[in-house]
């Protein structure tokens, strides 16, 4: 399914096909009026097959214009001959005759107005022929004008209604196509695609993919917005390519990043691996954005969400998490995380690490948090002059602040919507969580402090000892600022995230009220010189 405007509601269907069915019909009327009115069967109803099937073809069986033409003026010669070989009057008692049903024909066969024109107004011309004859009695005068003007103005008024109509149409359709279309790559809106994914849904199995680009912004700062546009739309036609013969919609979710939603009956390989797929052609891929720099690479994450056939699973928005969700897990392993300590393992037990892995199961957005988190608290600790040592084990306890949310309803984790007094109160309890959980692992007394603490506000207002200033341990003070800060630009699909920038300012606000200013201080200044490509 190729993405492209509906053409499912009732002014779509009659333009569709209903004039279709009409040009039909009034071909097949001249074909059987004409001979009936001659009274010669044969070989009239000869020459009208011919007519009608050079009709037929230029309707149906060619696009090209000069041809389409060209059989319309070879099928309007034959009409011709045939109510000129036997006699037939240009005079009528009814505007509504054999030449009003051909220029209607005409007026279904053509987009423009001229030749629907010449073929109605040739009869009138006719009729005004017959004027000297009018003086010798044979035909009165005023018949004739009559007649000839109601064909004109029949003509005129068939002509002038159609192309309304259709201009109509035409401007409605594109205003549509406006409202669900991505303005800059031609791709379907993020609620435009939504709404076929829950209708693909209904049908059969779907997947539903979520690529996210690396280093984006990296491409703006460097060669402008205007390049990183081109990038985009360079994005949105690869995804079309490589997705091309699959029952698919491709959109955008806003910013970098792109959503598709593939047929997927559980057989088709190629729809299987297609999040593989594309993450190594991307790379293997070459993207030219301005004649007169070199090619660049580009890449991206993707994240894949399958509902087979044989599945129950029809929320898309739980599809959509989980997609989410996969494109984060595939993140982690890209370079992009590098830039703080080098991906390194945390100093934790084995046991740590597999309450890590049970946490990435649990809720993959938490997982990748915890990782921002752990790195952003390493930066700032280092920068604050604290021993190698203590600087790892703040690492460590960024992985492990959010380990509490184990034991936490994921139905309450990935809520949406503004959680209850009740809710909140069981998210406040993943502290106390998380140190049961670790009390067997041993771990050093900084390492429980950023878990006990991490919560704990400079002014007092925080959970759950309500402690203040100082008496809050300085290794729980720099993991809630990272904390903080990761939990603003860390996106989910169905929450808005900030951008570096604002959520510095948020930092900034919080002074003196949830942070230690002298910490925020030196971490708004570490972001912003050392790590604002981020």
């Amino acid at each position: 399914m190729k993405y492209d405007e509906p053409r499912n509601d009732i002014t779509d269907f009659f333009y569709k096909h209903i004039l279709n069915v009409l040009f039909v019909l009034s071909v097949i009327v001249l074909v059987i009026y004409m001979p009936y009115v001659t009274g010669h069967f044969f070989p009239i109803f000869l020459y009208m097959t011919v007519f009608a099937a050079m009709m037929f073809t230029a309707k149906f069986f060619t696009k090209r214009k000069a041809v389409k033409h060209l059989l319309a003026v070879l099928s309007f010669l034959v009409f011709v001959f045939v109510a000129d070989s036997y006699s037939l009057l240009y005079t009528y008692y009814t505007v509504f005759n054999k030449w009003s049903v051909l220029t209607f024909s005409y007026v279904l066969l053509f987009e423009n107005i001229s030749f629907p024109l010449i073929a109605g107004l040739y009869p009138a011309l006719r009729i005004f022929m017959l004027l000297p004859e009018s003086k010798a009695g044979l035909y009165p005068i005023d018949k004739i004008i009559g007649r000839a003007n109601g064909q004109i103005c029949f003509t005129i008024t068939l002509v002038l209604i159609y192309q309304l109509f259709g201009k109509i149409i035409i401007e409605r359709n594109k205003y549509k196509k406006m409202s669900i279309t991505d303005s800059l790559t031609g791709v379907a809106t993020f609620a435009h695609t939504i709404e076929t994914a829950k209708k693909m849904i209904q049908t059969g199995g779907i997947s539903i993919l979520i690529t996210d680009m690396d280093r984006f912004k990296q491409i703006n700062d460097t060669f402008g917005h205007v390049a990183g546009n081109k990038v985009l739309i360079k994005i949105s036609e690869f995804l079309k390519s490589e997705t091309e013969g699959l029952e698919r919609i491709i959109g955008r979710l806003g910013g970098d990043e792109f959503i598709i939603v593939v047929r997927n009956d559980g057989k088709n390989e190629r729809v299987k691996n297609l999040a593989m797929h594309l993450s190594k052609a991307i790379r293997e891929k070459k993207f030219v954005i301005d004649e007169e720099l070199d090619p660049i690479s580009l890449s991206f994450s993707v994240g894949q969400a399958d509902a087979l056939p044989s599945s129950d699973e029809t929320d898309i928005e739980k599809l959509l998490n989980k997609a989410d969700i996969a494109m984060y897990y595939n993140k982690c392993k890209n370079h992009r995380l590098d830039i703080f300590s080098n991906n390194k393992k945390p100093l934790l037990p084995k046991e740590g690490f597999e309450l890590l892995n049970v946490l990435a199961e649990k809720d993959m957005y938490t997982y990748v948090h915890s990782r921002y988190t752990a790195q952003y608290a390493a930066a700032l600790a280092k920068e604050v002059g604290l021993p190698e040592n203590q600087v790892e084990l703040i690492y460590a306890a960024g992985w492990l602040h959010d380990i509490g949310k184990i034991l936490i309803p994921s139905d309450i984790i990935r809520k949406t919507s503004t959680l209850t007094s009740e809710e909140y109160e069981l998210i406040k309890g993943h502290v106390r969580y998380g140190l049961n959980i670790i009390s067997v692992l041993s771990l050093p007394v900084e390492v429980l402090n950023c878990i006990a603490y991490h919560h704990e506000n400079w002014d007092g207002s925080g959970y759950p000892h309500r402690l203040s200033g100082e008496s809050i341990p300085l290794e729980a003070r720099i993991l809630q600022l990272a904390d903080s800060y990761s939990a603003m630009i860390v996106r989910r699909v169905y929450r808005k995230t900030l951008s570096p920038e604002d959520a510095l300012n948020e930092i900034n606000s919080g002074i003196g009220k949830q942070f230690d200013p002298n910490l925020v201080k030196i971490f708004v200044n570490l972001i912003q010189n050392k790590f604002k490509a981020a």
